[in-house]
């Protein structure tokens, strides 16, 4: 299927008597040592199950790869629609994404603490860079600057961990499910939003970014806290535009020359909130 990136995820059809069913494979590369992550996202999985979130139901699994060739390997249902890029209605995307958003943040689940510096995949703080094409450096090196302080503390929430458009179904201008489930933490809710607002801001414009703040904010009540939006959105590096593509896959037009200028107004907009 398109847009997979960590993992190939294969669309299959399954005939029992004459009945066929659709069902997704889910498999990690064999020899990286990839098991643990699937183990985490099918107890991720059967956590959230019964949640009232629209996410696949796992149904079977080999984490070791001990029967799929060395592959780590996940069976799931599938769920209806499909990954919506360029929706029909733009603001109703954006509502339906902050919808689901608070909805996942009012679960009151276990899940680990995140550290900031420990469970994402930006860079350390000693090693952050101002991205090559960048329009204004010194936005990006006083966004560092406020990442050199101490992480505010703010209302830790269930968290998805990888809230992108790429991994929201769709159909029928209703999102119909939420994939992508092993990363989940407890911590700030500007964590979720902020990847997201990175991703809109990198994919169309920073007013639809700064839209979906305003929008989640207005749905959930509560205003984000802009050090943890920062530091989501400092997530941003050289790479992402070959990242985004990837996971865009073709099912709209990237901008890629354009990218790092329209997320640095999105972080400089960040910082004027403090």
């Amino acid at each position: 299927m398109t847009g997979g990136v960590s993992s190939a995820v294969h669309e299959v059809t399954v005939d029992v008597r004459g009945a066929r069913t659709l069902v997704i494979l889910r498999q990690y590369p064999g020899g990286l040592g990839l098991h643990e992550t699937l183990t985490n996202e099918i107890a991720n999985l059967e956590l959230v199950a019964g949640s009232g979130l629209p996410v696949p139901r796992v149904l079977a699994a080999d984490a070791a790869g001990d029967s799929t060739d060395g592959s780590p390997s996940l069976l799931m249902t599938r769920l209806p629609g499909q990954v919506e890029l360029n929706p029909t209605e733009p603001g109703s995307w954006r509502t339906r994404t902050a919808e689901l958003a608070a909805l996942v943040h009012s679960l009151d689940l276990p899940a680990p603490t995140f550290r900031p510096w420990a469970d994402s995949w930006i860079a350390p703080l000693a090693e952050l860079r101002v991205p090559a094409d960048a329009q204004r450096p010194g936005v990006w090196r006083a966004a560092f600057e406020v990442m050199a302080a101490p992480p505010p503390a703010d209302r830790a929430v269930f968290l998805h961990g990888d809230f992108l458009p790429v991994n929201l179904l769709w159909s029928g201008g209703a999102i119909t499910g939420l994939t992508d489930w092993n990363g989940i933490h407890r911590g700030s809710r500007a964590i979720d939003v902020g990847h997201c607002r990175r991703y809109l801001a990198a994919l169309y414009s920073p007013e639809e970014s700064e839209d979906l703040r305003s929008r989640y904010e207005s749905i959930a009540g509560v205003a984000l806290d802009p050090w943890w939006d920062l530091f989501a959105l400092l997530h941003y590096d050289d790479s992402q535009s070959r990242w985004v593509r990837r996971q865009v896959a073709g099912r709209c037009p990237v901008d890629a020359c354009g990218m790092t200028a329209r997320v640095e107004a999105v972080v400089k907009g960040a910082l004027a909130r403090f």
